[in-house]
């Protein structure tokens, strides 16, 4: 029974590398762009930065978009992290200053991807909660 256990585990987690393995490597614009629902009147520009992904990055698509989906915060870690086809689905916690708690869906392609997150964060002593939109596209290689 337990080498079952371990079998049906070490399938789930393959299955799961090789979903987000369908990202392409090369050089990606990733851009998120924030709207705080108790703020309507506040829209700030989208925040966009160029990656050079390898193979290696694109096996993992939390690390691929963890410039947008931390926001610079540290000790940060994921309470989940789920494929189903071409869609990430995570939670992130990240203790410290900024109280980071995601959640987030992303569907990729080989070229791009698009989602949304919601998050909560500590800012001057309350909770501030947010929506984003996720996009990213493919340029070309590195």
């Amino acid at each position: 029974m337990t080498r079952f256990m371990v079998l049906c585990v070490g399938v789930l987690a393959l299955a799961n590398v090789a979903a987000a393995d369908d990202l392409a490597p090369g050089l990606w614009e990733l851009s998120l762009e924030a709207r705080v629902e108790a703020e309507p009147d506040f829209h700030p520009g989208p925040f966009t930065v160029n990656q050079c992904l390898t193979k290696h990055d694109t096996s993992d698509l939390s690390k691929v978009l963890a410039p947008l989906t931390t926001a610079g915060a540290g000790d940060c870690n994921y309470s989940e992290k789920r494929y189903a086809g071409k869609t990430f689905r995570f939670a992130l916690q990240c203790s410290g200053t900024l109280q980071l708690k995601t959640t987030g869906e992303v569907t990729f392609s080989a070229t791009a991807l698009q989602g949304t997150l919601t998050t909560s964060s500590a800012i001057d002593g309350k909770t501030v909660e947010f929506t984003s939109v996720i996009a990213g596209r493919r340029l070309g290689d590195c």
